[in-house]
């Protein structure tokens, strides 16, 4: 077709009486060109105004938070508001440049000013990458809020350029922070009566508009200033000005000029972006008066920029008597349309350089002195992307939730990357629903763990999800603060040894050793307490071989051993040369008193009901190695109180970690994992010999996986936590004291600092993970509560029906049993041995009553 065309208009250039022919047919010609042109221009406004309605329907809110210590130099701004020219459209951009405005938008939140950006969802990406500008500076999308209420009055405002916009405003610098100002007067507002809205709106400049807007401010500038300095034909001769003339002219001219030309050169011949600017302001109030003095507060905070230029409400002065501005009825619609849908249509075309409008293109700083400021809070990095999400996988352990600019998620860690974690923070600031939630969610997987708690609400809130008559039966319950603790208690005699080999012999009396040391602190000056421990702990366990199980010696024969000396000279020739030297040769020379340290604490242990049933049944159902290689539950509660209680926790924990160092036998593929989880931390700590640091560091190589948790990381041995922060694959802490905060940061290269664990809030932590074997940078995250994660399997109306159920699996006895057995069990034994003695007499000589025992290394050498 425009083959033909052009044949057509060379054929009818050709012709002689074209002329004529066009002049005779001018109407028709007019009318066949204008209907085409009408439609084109008709179908191109009608798609400008549909594109441009869609748009505005798909802005979003964006609220941007930076951290208490944020201050960004004057570069970066600049930087990302040349980023900024991206949000409009490079194919199209005609089609919708109403819509394409950033509108920076501060209002008030719970009374504390909210820095926000509300752009076109399209324009999302550009908006990330200009604000990656700004260090840990975060995103997130912005809650739908409820539309404005009619109830009080409104006042609005809008803001022009007073003079041309060659004429630039004031260079406000970043400290103090421009914003500080519309911060305060935000703060007046009342948060529920009251609303207050400061909407700036910023039309970026493509490359190529930005030349042609600098040609046309300075064809602006010669109108204005129609000096004889600005008389020139070209940029040179306007900002350099008539050097001969300057010479001949007043003093006061001269200067005038000078400080003119450096003004539009401030503008013009800097290369830097440029914006159409429109600016709108709102305020809601009960009282007309109060609306007005808000309104007025917020104008006056635009007063900062006069200089050469400055802004202006728009409207018209009657002679001073009144004000015809954007409250006119006639005006009201049109401006709360702009401001609720973002629509870019100023009153006048305002352009503005990015180092005017600098104060508005990032967040409130650190130099932004008003209190009453939505900040991200302390300067942490964002968590990071690769971080598992969290959907109950088997292979990854629940952290909580973090935020980010997609939003909130919940996030794991890998359990392959998971051997220790070390968890600090203050009481009742969610660090124990936070272990409680990972201990669920790995004996739900199938694992196997170890709960303990010295308080009982932790127990009972695991039981509560744990009610699945499958779970039930996994569970070893030993409960000894609980309402049913006096009723009975599963057996554990530490000094059981049927059946063991030399070795496991050995690592029960340095448990039973470890735990006296631990509880009672007791060093290398308190020897001779270590030695009686050692020795009565190893004698008796080498008795419990050559009698019946049911006459098992416990730790309660050490009182009766140390201090019963016919009772002593009857099991003597029962126990191996080293032990019987002892107590023939060197235990009599020692102080009566000696003894008082080691049997004090187990007679107070003896007068507890619920201790005595535990540990005074001669047979063991409760057994940790085998709950360790079956993957059982065990839920431990061994009381809060004084050395008893401690005692009674650190049996259970060295238990524990020696235990699994007679894993050693069993292949490296066949170990099972059993992850324990120890409260209070502390409290098994006590010893100055940095046993626990020692067993901590070993025990990872048999298949135990540790966390532990504690209020302070200063009530920990050096040993202790130098093991901890050495190989700890995660770190987390929440709110700490000033020292303890301090603690924790160095081992982050104080990046965040301590004021920033200091500050946290209730459930709220900073997190340094292994992933992939390598460690993140500290993250923020918020904890999740039990309820939440397991709302389907939180049934605690159901624990006393499967109670029954753990009874029988954590092999419960009747206490008054198990005690009146205990309260004879001295006699029985030594009934037992007079008996067999004497047999033995009868029946040959003397040296072959003696029992064919190993004779062990004596402990105390």
């Amino acid at each position: 077709m425009a083959v033909v065309g052009v044949l057509v208009a060379l054929a009818l250039l050709r012709d002689r009486e074209l002329p004529a022919w066009i002049a005779q047919h001018a109407e028709v010609l007019i009318a066949y060109a204008a209907v085409p042109t009408l439609l084109v221009l008709l179908a191109a406004l009608t798609c400008r105004v549909v594109v441009t309605r869609r748009a505005l329907s798909r802005r979003v809110r964006l609220v941007v938070l930076a951290p208490d210590s944020f201050a960004p130099t004057l570069d970066s701004v600049l930087r990302c508001a040349a980023q900024l020219s991206r949000v409009r459209r490079v194919v199209g951009g005609w089609l919708d440049p109403r819509a394409s405005a950033v509108r920076v938008l501060l209002d008030s939140s719970e009374g504390a000013m909210r820095y926000s950006l509300v752009v076109p969802e399209r324009a999302l990406p550009a908006i990330r990458s200009a604000l990656s500008n700004y260090d840990r500076v975060q995103v997130r999308l912005a809650d739908p809020e409820s539309p404005a209420s009619g109830d009080g009055c409104v006042m609005r405002a809008e803001l022009r350029l007073a003079r041309p916009s060659s004429e630039p405003l004031a260079h406000l610098g970043l400290d103090p922070d421009p914003l500080q100002s519309f911060a305060s007067a935000l703060a007046a507002l009342h948060p529920a009566r009251e609303r207050g809205e400061v909407a700036v709106d910023l039309l970026p400049c493509t490359a190529g508009a930005r030349r042609r807007m600098r040609r046309t401010l300075l064809r602006q500038a010669r109108r204005t200033h129609t000096t004889a300095a600005y008389t020139g034909g070209g940029m040179p001769d306007l900002l350099a000005g008539a050097g001969r003339q300057a010479g001949r002219q007043p003093a006061a001219d001269v200067v005038e000029q000078r400080a003119q030309r450096e003004q539009i050169a401030a503008k013009v011949l800097q290369n830097e972006p440029l914006f159409h600017m429109q600016v709108l302001v709102r305020c809601q109030a009960p009282v007309k008066g109060i609306a007005a003095e808000r309104l007025q507060g917020l104008l006056g905070c635009f007063d900062a920029w006069g200089a050469a230029n400055s802004f202006r409400v728009v409207g018209i002065r009657l002679l001073g008597l009144a004000f015809l501005g954007s409250d006119l009825p006639g005006r009201r619609a049109r401006f709360d349309r702009r401001m609720d849908t973002g629509l870019f249509r100023p009153a006048r075309q305002g352009v503005v350089s990015a180092r005017e409008v600098a104060g508005f293109l990032k967040p409130p700083t650190i130099n932004c002195a008003a209190p009453d400021v939505l900040r991200l809070g302390a300067a942490v990095y964002p968590p990071p992307r690769n971080l598992p999400e969290y959907t109950g996988q088997r292979d990854v352990l629940p952290l909580g939730r973090v935020s980010s600019e997609q939003g909130q998620r919940i996030v794991g860690l890998r359990l392959a990357d998971t051997f220790f974690t070390y968890t600090a923070g203050r009481s009742r600031w969610g660090k124990t629903e936070l272990a409680i939630t990972q201990f669920l969610s790995l004996v739900r997987s199938g694992h196997g763990g170890m709960f303990l708690d010295p308080h009982e609400d932790a127990i009972r809130r695991i039981k509560s999800c744990l009610t699945e008559p499958e779970l039930a039966e996994r569970i070893v319950e030993l409960d000894l603060v609980g309402t049913r603790s006096r009723e009975g208690q599963p057996g554990w005699n530490l000094l059981a040894a049927r059946g063991l080999s030399d070795d496991a012999r050995e690592r029960r009396v340095e448990a039973i050793v470890d735990s006296f040391a631990s509880a009672l602190q007791w060093g290398e000056r308190n020897n001779r307490a270590l030695t009686l421990t050692t020795q009565a702990t190893a004698a008796l366990i080498e008795l419990s071989t050559v009698l019946p199980a049911e006459l098992a010696p416990t730790i309660f024969q050490i009182p009766t051993l140390l201090g019963n000396p016919e009772w002593l000279e009857v099991i003597l020739p029962y126990i191996s040369v080293p032990r019987r030297q002892f107590f023939s040769e060197r235990f009599p020379r020692m102080a009566e008193e000696a003894i008082t340290p080691v049997t004090n604490l187990i007679d107070r242990l003896r007068s507890s009901t619920q201790l005595a049933a535990l540990l005074g049944s001669q047979q063991s159902t409760y057994d940790i190695a085998k709950a360790m290689n079956e993957g059982r539950i065990v839920l431990a509660c061994p009381g809060a109180g004084g050395a008893r209680d401690r005692l009674m926790a650190n049996l259970l924990v060295f238990d524990l970690l020696h235990a699994a160092k007679g894993r050693a036998h069993i292949p490296p593929a066949q170990r099972r994992e059993f992850y324990v989880f120890l409260d209070e931390v502390q409290t098994y700590d006590g010893a100055s010999s940095g046993n626990l640091a020692a067993l901590l560091e070993q025990t990872a190589k048999y298949g135990v996986r540790a966390t532990l948790l504690n209020q302070n990381p200063e009530r920990l041995t050096q040993a202790t936590l130098n093991a901890l922060t050495t190989n700890r694959s995660h770190l987390i802490a929440t709110a700490l004291n000033a020292h303890a905060a301090a603690l924790i940061a160095r081992e982050w290269a104080s990046d965040p600092p301590a004021n920033a664990i200091t500050g946290l809030p209730r459930w709220t932590f900073i997190a340094q993970a292994t992933h992939h074997g390598g460690l993140t940078r500290p993250f923020l995250f918020e904890n999740l509560a039990v309820t939440d994660l397991f709302a389907d399997a939180y049934r605690p109306e159901q624990v006393p029906t499967i109670q029954p159920t753990i009874d029988k699996a954590s092999g419960r006895v009747n206490s008054q049993e198990t005690i009146r057995a205990l309260d004879s069990l001295d006699e029985r034994i030594r009934a037992h041995l007079t008996n067999k003695t004497g047999a033995t007499k009868a029946s040959g000589p003397e040296r072959s009553t003696m029992p064919k025992l190993p004779d062990p290394e004596d402990a105390e050498a």
